[in-house]
């Protein structure tokens, strides 16, 4: 009973995660949209362009795809070779995705671990435009292996349901429109 509460604490906590980095990665995707089409906007019109438009977006768009692979490892939409795995048994599909969830979770370890290191090396160093740290394009590999290994660490253990594990049954839902 006790494992079954801490379960649902920390899936509640990692569903709050997933809100959270979906709001930001929206945010940063938002803010990379306008600060390109208003760099592309005045670079044509006014023959202008503000100097620190091309590193921002370059910053949004690092942390818009990073964040969201982490996401992609939470939801399960990660690449998976589905025609391979729907000529595989059921019983043995399970087995796969735990294979599959050591192989992201160790890829999510070396992302952190490495990550950490060129944010290091970086950090001091900064952009020309906007001299901010040049730390913060790389803070975010890190920050996604962190978020990856957590999340494959619990899909590994059952917390997190693997969403992209095929079962052959039919959808009820269709069966019941075809009556």
């Amino acid at each position: 009973m006790q494992a079954k509460k801490s379960q649902g604490k920390f899936k509640s906590l990692l569903d709050l995660s997933e809100e959270i980095i979906s709001y930001l990665a929206m945010l940063f995707l938002v803010i990379m949209i306008l600060i390109v089409s208003t760099t592309v906007f005045t670079r044509y019109l006014f023959n202008f362009t503000f100097r620190w438009s091309d590193e921002v977006a370059l910053l949004m768009m690092i942390w818009f795809g990073f964040l969201g692979m982490a996401l992609g490892v939470k939801q399960s939409v990660h690449l998976s070779i589905e025609f391979f795995m729907s000529l595989v048994p059921d019983k043995y599909q399970t087995f796969i995705y735990r294979i599959s969830n050591v192989l992201v979770g160790t890829f999510g370890w070396y992302l952190f671990k490495y990550g950490w290191q060129l944010y290091e090396r970086t950090k001091a160093t900064r952009l020309p435009a906007t001299q901010w740290s040049r730390g913060l394009l790389f803070i975010t590999l890190p920050i996604a292996g962190a978020l990856i290994l957590i999340y494959s660490v619990f899909q590994f253990f059952g917390v997190l349901e693997n969403k992209s594990i095929i079962v052959d049954e039919p959808d009820t839902e269709a069966v019941k429109e075809e009556m």
